[in-house]
């Protein structure tokens, strides 16, 4: 099982390396730099040296072989290959151990699709509703990877002695609803993200709080949801400035409400939650949640800057991946079950403004000393 633990920590470290070298291919307009699916120009290798460029040239004459793009589409691809491969070894540890064999075969699954989506990602040329599927898939993969890591966690936990990280949160569970619509709006933020991001959008509007002035009467909600269809191809963008202006605009109201409805949830977390770890999922959400408002304004003032955008994705991968696991946690915690001699104790905690409900275990420890008659 600690071969096992660490197979997935390490896949689970290799998807955000996945991720982050995905956005960097999109943000240097690289998702083409090899037109071929799945090698490039013909060859299973970048053409960086002078006679693999003009070989490249000459088998695509129509094409102007870039080999920087070239190196970063192959670069991504090799990874993913390799977080391919490892998703396997998990598929095939799973059914070998007899355990953690549902989340597995949905693990290799998703990866299946996702080369898929990544061939079609090329020969489709980058239509935006593939591109945004492949993103959304990316995150998908990480989220069940950490589930995954989460659930072993929790299994060694329950079979060693319990402590403070294994209490109970019935005041938490309360908050399960709140919390699935807030993953709910944090994903639909994410996609509208993906959105801009494939439509060519980002750099559109750089004035805040929304856009230039007028964007009102240019705004038009019907063409956020436009599908740009029947195109040859869809690099740089083929939407006009009022439908790329409109997704913008989408994208920061979205970050508005995510930021509020979020920072609603932590709130009341934070009152609620008591053991440790729980906590600190609490502390690392609102974090990450400050780093990416701050990413995604210096996107804006500084017109969104490589590395920024890049940390931009990596960022909400991370709270999108924190939050599926809290969201299972305080599931996992609503129904703990602890030994006879660790008894949890309910006790209320009365204010002049509202009671909290909350379990405490009462750890006994008596020293057995004769009785004097």
């Amino acid at each position: 099982m600690k071969y096992f633990s660490t197979l997935v920590s390490f896949t689970l470290v290799l998807t955000l390396v996945v991720i982050a070298l995905g956005a960097y291919t999109r943000l240097t307009d690289a998702g083409l730099g090899c037109p071929d699916w799945p090698g490039c120009y013909g060859k299973y290798h970048a053409p960086v040296l002078d006679h693999h460029i003009a070989d490249a040239q000459e088998k695509f004459p129509h094409l102007e072989v870039d080999p920087y793009k070239a190196r970063n589409e192959m670069l991504h691809r090799y990874i993913a290959g390799l977080l391919g491969l490892a998703v396997l070894a998990i598929f095939i540890t799973s059914h070998y151990i007899k355990r953690y064999r549902r989340l597995a075969s949905a693990l290799l699954l998703l990866v299946i699709f996702q080369a898929a989506l990544g061939m079609w990602t090329v020969t489709l040329n980058l239509l935006p509703l593939i591109v945004l599927a492949h993103l959304l898939g990316g995150f998908t993969l990480l989220c069940l990877l950490a589930l995954l890591r989460a659930e072993i966690a929790w299994d060694r936990a329950q079979n060693s002695t319990p402590k403070n990280n294994n209490f109970a949160e019935p005041a938490l569970s309360r908050l399960a609803g709140f919390g699935f619509v807030v993953l709910l709006v944090l994903i639909a933020q994410i996609a509208l993200g993906g959105w801009t991001s494939t439509n060519y959008a980002a750099a559109v509007c750089n004035q805040l709080p929304f856009c230039e002035a007028g964007w009102q009467e240019r705004f038009s909600l019907a063409q956020v949801f436009h599908l740009p269809l029947g195109h040859e191809t869809y690099e740089y963008g083929v939407l006009p400035y009022e439908a790329r202006m409109s997704i913008h605009v989408s994208h920061r109201v979205g970050a508005i409400v995510t930021l509020l409805v979020f920072g609603a949830f932590l709130y009341a977390c934070w009152r609620r939650a008591q053991s440790h770890v729980m906590r600190w999922m609490v502390i690392a959400m609102s974090l990450l949640l400050l780093l990416q408002l701050t990413l995604g304004l210096i996107n804006i003032i500084a017109l969104v800057p490589l590395w920024n955008a890049v940390a931009h994705n990596v960022v909400a991968a991370n709270l999108l991946m924190i939050l599926v696991v809290f969201l299972r946690q305080i599931a996992l915690r609503r129904d703990v079950i602890f030994p006879a001699s660790v008894m949890p104790v309910q006790t209320e905690i009365s204010s002049p403004r509202h009671s909290v409900i909350r379990s405490v275990v009462n750890e006994n420890k008596f020293s057995q000393t004769p009785n004097k008659i």
